[in-house]
C-alpha cells in the first residue's frame, strides 16, 4: 500500500529527451513506491520520439504525473547546460506546491518500491542532510557495475534529492554548458554547512550507459573541459587522469581528458564558479590526495 505522510512530501522534475526505451520503467518503479510524490513534473527536452506519448497515457492514470514541453532546435549543438534549463522550467510549476523535498530523476533508472521512503527517513533523522541518494550501477549489457568516483560525499545528478531549503539555499541548480550541476550543487550545499550523502545500501540501477559512453575520447574530452570549469586543481587532474591510463584505449582515453582540462587553462578561460566554490573544491581535493600519500606510505613502510 502506498503511505503518505506531510513530513515527506517530495516532488521530482525529470529531463527527458528521446527515453521512448527506458521512461516507461522509470515510471513504474515510481508509481510503485510505498511513499508516492505530490507531484512529478516530465519536462520533454526536445523529444522527437514516443517520449511525450509515454508519459501522457501515464499522466491519464495518475494525477501526480504532468508533462511539459520544452521545444528547442534540435538541429544545433545542445550543450550539457540544456537540462538544468529543462528542470528550471519544470520548478516554475512548483510555486504553488507544497512540499519539503525535491528530486531531480533522470528519465532512464529504476530502483526499488521503498527506495524514496528509505531515502526520505534519512533525512528525518539528520535534519542537516541537504542531498541525499543511493549509489548507481551503470549497466554493461547484461550486468551491472559499481560508478566511479566512490565518493559518499557526493550524490549523481540523475538521482539527487534534496531538502527543500537546502535546493533554495543554493539557488537551485547552475546551467553551464560543460555539465557538472550536480557537483556543483553538492559543494555549494557544503559550503553553506549541509551535508550530502550517497547511501551504498540504496541501488540505482542506470540503463543507458552503454548507450551514451560510445564515444569514450569524446567524453573523455568533455570531462576534462568540465573539471576545468568546476575549478579542479591541476595537480588533482594530472593525477584522475594517470588513473584513466588503464581505462580503454590505453594511456589515449588519459591523454585525451588531460588535454581536455588544459586547453581552456591555457586560454586562462573564465569559469562559471565563484572563488568561494573552487577553495572549497580544492580543499576537499588536497584532502584525498593528502590520504592517498599518507595510504602509500604506510603500504611501503
Amino acid at each position: 500500500m502506498n503511505k503518505t505522510s506531510d513530513e515527506y512530501n517530495y516532488v521530482l522534475i525529470t529531463a527527458a529527451r528521446n527515453e521512448e526505451m527506458y521512461i516507461e520503467n522509470t515510471i513504474k518503479a515510481i508509481v510503485s513506491q510505498t511513499i508516492l510524490p505530490v507531484k512529478w513534473i516530465i519536462v520533454s527536452d526536445g523529444s522527437t520520439d514516443r517520449t511525450d506519448e509515454i508519459v501522457r497515457q501515464y499522466s491519464t492514470l495518475y494525477n501526480f504525473i504532468h508533462l511539459m514541453r520544452r521545444n528547442i532546435c534540435i538541429n544545433t549543438r545542445v550543450d550539457f547546460s540544456s537540462k538544468v534549463q529543462a528542470i528550471k522550467k519544470g520548478y516554475e510549476n512548483l510555486r504553488n506546491t507544497d512540499y519539503n523535498f525535491i528530486g531531480i530523476l533522470d528519465g532512464d533508472v529504476t530502483f526499488d518500491s521503498c527506495y524514496y521512503e528509505d531515502i526520505l527517513n534519512k533525512f528525518s533523522t539528520n535534519p542537516r542532510l541537504g542531498i541525499a541518494g543511493g549509489i548507481i550501477l551503470d549497466q554493461y549489457d547484461t550486468h551491472y557495475r559499481r560508478r566511479s568516483p566512490n565518493n559518499l560525499n557526493y550524490v549523481s545528478g540523475c538521482i539527487q534529492l534534496f531538502r527543500r531549503k537546502c535546493y533554495e539555499d543554493i539557488g537551485g541548480l547552475l546551467p553551464i554548458k560543460e555539465g557538472g550541476e550536480d557537483t556543483i550543487a553538492a559543494v555549494k550545499a557544503q559550503i553553506r554547512g549541509w551535508e550530502v550523502k550517497a547511501f551504498e545500501s540504496f541501488k540505482v540501477y542506470h540503463h543507458k550507459h552503454k548507450q551514451i559512453t560510445q564515444d569514450k575520447l569524446k567524453e573523455a574530452f568533455r570531462t576534462g573541459q568540465m573539471f576545468y570549469a568546476l575549478g579542479s586543481h591541476p595537480l588533482f587532474e594530472l593525477l584522475k587522469s594517470i588513473k584513466c591510463i588503464r581505462m580503454k584505449p590505453y594511456l589515449l582515453f588519459a591523454l585525451i581528458r588531460m588535454y581536455g582540462y588544459l586547453l581552456p587553462f591555457l586560454k586562462n578561460q573564465k569559469r562559471p564558479v565563484t572563488e568561494e566554490f573552487i577553495l572549497f573544491l580544492r580543499n576537499e581535493q588536497f584532502s584525498k590526495i593528502k590520504v592517498l600519500f599518507n595510504k602509500s606510505s604506510k603500504d611501503h613502510a
